[in-house]
């Protein structure tokens, strides 16, 4: 039976990879992973307990991250390889990472059977959209225009609202059908994956948020509330997957 010394929820978070690099300052010569601590943060205070996975192609490996961790957390970071959602890639700055994404989907493979919680941010956001099948516009100038999501130099401040469907799961946890929200993002979604909602929509008709019509303990936000923490508004959005995860892990101990 699992003790009071460890009984808040153990939240995974999958974070960035990096190969060997002899320009790297640190562990040149190594595999890395790596993860801003905003998230770590935005978890912790929140109530949960993070845990960094580390990136693996084996599978029994990953069947013991999903079997003892309470939820999982997918961050931000760089574009998926457009192979993966039936794309030839365009030219981008953002050059893809197939370790990353080679243990992500394989990953959520077995992680979702398990009907657990999964917080979606960002990259996390259009990952979740592909594993179900959507697929994404790889540059928004490029395709739609003059729409520009991608602050500079970084994300923590506000860069436009998003209109929330009234009666939607974020409806529900931030008490307003409009909210104000960061950007740091140049792809956005192009087809809706199997089981997934629109829910959230930026002002020029961008998909911000989705749901899912069979799990709702699964969130998903193009935008990084990990940087908006001093907003209590987006803060609660941590607390209420905390919470999704806290009754997951009451499920288990019961």
């Amino acid at each position: 039976m699992r003790t009071k010394q460890n009984s808040h929820p153990i939240i995974g978070i999958s974070p960035g990879f990096a190969g060997p690099d002899p320009d790297r300052k640190f562990a040149s010569a190594g595999r890395v992973n790596f993860c801003d601590l905003n998230y770590i943060e935005g978890i912790a205070n929140a109530g949960g307990l993070p845990f960094l996975l580390g990136h693996t192609s084996d599978r029994d490996q990953m069947e013991r991250y999903a079997d003892h961790i309470d939820g999982l957390v997918l961050i931000g970071g760089v574009d998926v390889q457009p192979e993966r959602y039936g794309q030839i890639a365009e030219a981008t700055e953002q050059t893809p990472v197939p370790e990353r994404d080679e243990f992500e989907f394989e990953f959520l493979n077995v992680f979702w059977e398990r009907e657990k919680p999964i917080l979606a941010i960002c990259r996390g956001f259009q990952v979740l959209n592909i594993f179900f099948g959507g697929t994404l516009v790889q540059d928004i100038p490029s395709h739609l225009g003059p729409v520009h999501h991608l602050q500079s130099p970084g994300s923590t401040t506000i860069a436009h609202s998003v209109r929330l469907e009234e009666g939607s799961l974020l409806h529900s946890v931030f008490g307003e059908t409009q909210i104000d929200v960061n950007s740091f993002h140049h792809q956005t979604i192009e087809k809706l994956g199997r089981g997934l909602k629109a829910v959230g929509w930026s002002d020029e008709g961008l998909i911000e948020v989705i749901e899912h019509e069979a799990n709702s303990c699964l969130l998903a936000v193009q935008w990084h509330p990990e940087r908006m923490r001093d907003s209590e508004q987006q803060l609660q959005l941590f607390k209420y997957f905390v919470d999704c995860c806290a009754r997951e892990r009451l499920e288990v101990v019961g």
